[in-house]
């Protein structure tokens, strides 16, 4: 989008006014955690998404919407990183390729566990080898062509023949025991990882079956899907920071429906969501006109940041002051595992 020189000058130099921290009282904790660090534990994020999944499981992640909740329940072998999108050990704790390379060996992390459920008698359970395997041959056999093609077809060996009913098994997945894990492809693939990460690669139970698919191992679980769609903290979910605290920081993550950016806007002035990325220069300008008091001094109510900026077009985000640490994201989402709301 093609603007003057004028108005770049104006945003600048309003974003130089802007606070850039504070607190603001938003939802308290759900639960008491002892916090280990300067860090802050609690409250609720509310965040806006174009248009709500009817169901939130592997076989149903397409697109950035499905993809955006889904990263947060699913979980799979790797991660990535919210802050540098590079791949780090997520059910697995670490891998190996094989000098061939077509072929990784993936080492589970013992401890990790499914969300509770009642089907594990309202508990959790370890996630295995035999859990992962179950969860890619669904993905073969039952995702749709454009899912599978994106990613096992074409990839693992074997993948291909299982779908069709021409193989019992998947060849190219060797389970060498209940935290150990072969996968060969049909050929050296450098993006494999990355497709490991995606949501639709979540890892989910054997034992529970297609009833439960959205029973994974992932920082927050399903509470709630309708009008909008409630994820509450994961209180067994395995990753800490540095000083001992297990994520997510956040109690309950929550996604409202919104899609234009006029909706978006409305949503966030009247306290339905508490962030919006991509906002490009005209709704920003429309921001500043009316409401450049809640944005300056040290009694602002939100903040505004620049996202980019190349030769022809700049986008913002806007959030409520109190939130920080909102990580990068991959394929179109954004992963709040780590944000973090000051209380």
């Amino acid at each position: 989008m093609k603007y003057h020189h004028y108005t770049r000058a104006f945003v600048l130099l309003f974003l130089s006014t802007v606070t850039f921290f504070g607190c603001e009282q938003i939802e308290k904790p759900q639960t008491a955690r002892t916090v280990k660090g300067e860090v802050s534990l609690g409250g609720t994020l509310k965040v806006p998404v174009s248009e709500l999944p009817s169901e939130i499981e592997p076989l149903t992640m397409k697109g950035a919407d499905a993809s955006q909740i889904g990263v947060h329940v699913l979980e799979g072998l790797v991660r990535l990183d919210p802050s540098t999108s590079k791949i780090i050990p997520g059910l697995a704790e670490s891998w190996s390729m094989e000098s061939s390379g077509n072929s990784y060996v993936f080492n589970l992390r013992k401890g990790a566990k499914f969300h509770h459920n009642t089907g594990f008698d309202n508990s959790s359970r370890e996630v295995t080898t035999a859990d992962v395997v179950y969860s890619f041959e669904q993905l073969a056999k039952n995702a749709d062509s454009t899912l599978f093609k994106a990613t096992l077809g074409g990839r693992l060996l074997g993948g291909k023949a299982y779908r069709f009913g021409e193989a019992p098994s998947i060849q190219g997945l060797y389970v060498v025991d209940d935290y150990t894990l072969k996968m060969v492809l049909t050929k050296p693939d450098e993006s494999f990882l990355y497709v490991l990460a995606q949501p639709a690669m979540g890892v989910v139970s054997k034992n529970l079956g297609r009833e439960a698919e959205s029973v994974s191992a992932g920082p927050f679980s399903l509470l709630e899907a309708g009008e909008d769609v409630t994820l509450v903290r994961n209180p067994d979910y395995y990753l800490q920071d540095e000083f001992g605290n297990n994520y997510p920081y956040i109690d309950t993550l929550k996604f409202v429906r919104a899609g234009q950016n006029t909706e978006k806007l409305d949503a966030f002035f009247e306290g339905k969501i508490d962030i919006i990325r991509n906002m490009e220069l005209d709704p920003v300008r429309s921001i500043l006109e009316s409401h450049v008091a809640d944005f300056s001094g040290k009694d602002a109510k939100y903040i505004m940041q620049r996202e980019a900026d190349n030769a022809s077009y700049e986008t913002y985000s806007i959030y409520r002051k109190g939130i920080k640490h909102m990580g990068s994201g991959f394929m179109g989402y954004q992963d709040f595992s780590r944000t973090q709301i000051e209380q």
